[in-house]
């Protein structure tokens, strides 16, 4: 029987793959522009340490810095107090401590530093934001640290040698192999009113083509009315209409449905995205064991990725580089190879892999730590944590059964 050719769109994509794994193996352990030792414990007692020093002048007078775009070569009284300032914050040396009115090199510097301290442009410029972060009083930051303290003490008091360590506000992914980082990338995760939760797991399965299955909500609120409004929607983005009987799929004729019916009465159906270039998680997920059945994958929104600010998901986590993590799992495996995985993403079924040496994985929130030069730092506050003192409410209760990649208008 004559072997089926492939057709030129998925050659070329099989291609690409291939040089993306074979760029990305070689160098996976080869340590970071930021690498450095990853000692992310013991940050409780570096916090202790500065949470002390806010404590002593958590009521010291605090006089609000009012004038925006104070910046090099100004002259202007409020850059005294902004150098009074910077100097409690430890961002500009003692020795600056005089009443100079001028904005000199050297306060820039030290401005420069205040904002990469609290996630901020470095730009030198005391604009809105950063005049923000300054303005915040020492007792507020005191109860930010003391929050923050909490969240690191119910990490062990050691991560491994090998493990993955996400910071949920920081949108950021470390992994961590021997104390060195070897892998960071940029993640997406939960909005506001499905935040990602905190837990820690381990990686153990991987799924090439994934199935979407269509979250109940998302279904009712997004799915169902944009059918309404376009009758082809449903084969515009592959997805199936089903109905589950235990662990039994069924599959229904969509042109047997009367949607507008479905929508008086109410939705009865379940929604699947096939695998495909238009599948919310990408070509690639990531599991592990949790309470919360959220889980890591690729995405095709892959432009999202270069905002600041990236709470956008239903509480899952998107990955920049998910094809990068792949690569390190199984670099050791010798049942994939590249050729492997290539194959069975070319082929557009959904096919599993078992992690030979699952790896730990820690998702955290928090808004400040000590790194390991002890510089603190500080970072916005996406779910409101800092503000919440009800540890019941600390984590969503209710599982999220999928998540959405991008929203589905995106693709219409």
């Amino acid at each position: 029987m004559r072997k089926p050719t492939l057709p030129f769109w998925t050659l070329l994509k099989l291609g690409l793959l291939i040089l993306l794994f074979s760029l990305a193996c070689p160098p996976l352990l080869q340590a970071a522009s930021e690498a450095g030792s990853a000692v992310l414990n013991p940050n409780y007692q570096r916090l202790k340490k500065v949470y002390d020093y806010y404590q002593s002048i958590q009521y010291k007078p605090w006089p609000e810095i009012t004038q925006l775009n104070l910046k090099r070569g100004m002259v202007a009284p409020e850059i005294a107090l902004l150098r009074e300032r910077l100097v409690l914050t430890g961002d500009l040396p003692n020795q600056h401590t005089d009443s100079n009115e001028h904005f000199d090199a050297v306060l820039e510097q030290a401005v420069r530093g205040f904002q990469w301290r609290h996630g901020l442009n470095p730009d030198g410029i005391v604009g809105a934001k950063t005049l923000n972060e300054l303005n915040v009083k020492p007792i507020q930051r005191a109860e930010q640290i003391r929050l923050n303290m909490e969240h690191w003490a119910a990490l062990p008091a050691s991560l491994g040698k090998r493990f993955i360590f996400i910071n949920i506000p920081e949108y950021r992914f470390d992994l961590v192999d021997n104390g060195q980082i070897v892998l960071t990338m940029k993640v997406i995760v939960g909005r506001p009113d499905r935040p990602t939760p905190e837990f820690s797991s381990a990686i153990d399965l991987v799924e090439l083509n994934p199935y979407w299955n269509v979250p109940p909500l998302i279904a009712e609120k997004d799915v169902l009315p944009k059918i309404l409004k376009n009758p082809h929607y449903l084969d515009e983005m592959n997805i199936k209409v089903i109905q589950r009987k235990g662990s039994q799929v069924i599959p229904i004729d969509k042109s047997t449905i009367n949607w507008e019916e479905v929508a008086a009465n109410g939705l009865n159906y379940d929604f699947r995205q096939e695998p495909g270039k238009n599948n919310a998680l990408g070509f690639v997920k990531f599991d592990f064991p949790n309470s919360y059945d959220v889980y890591m994958h690729d995405t095709p929104a892959k432009e999202l990725f270069n905002l600041d600010k990236r709470d956008f998901s239903s509480g899952c986590i998107r990955l920049e580089k998910p094809f990068a993590l792949l690569s390190y799992l199984l670099q050791n495996d010798p049942s994939w190879d590249v050729h492997q995985v290539a194959e069975a993403l070319a082929s557009g079924k959904l096919a599993y892999i078992k992690v030979s040496r699952p790896i730990p994985l820690y998702v955290i929130y928090a808004t400040a730590w000590v790194d390991r030069n002890g510089i603190l730092h500080f970072l916005r506050d996406p779910y409101g944590y800092n503000e919440e003192p009800d540890p019941e409410e600390f984590a969503p209760q209710a599982k999220i059964d999928a998540e959405l990649t991008m929203p589905l208008s995106f693709y219409a």
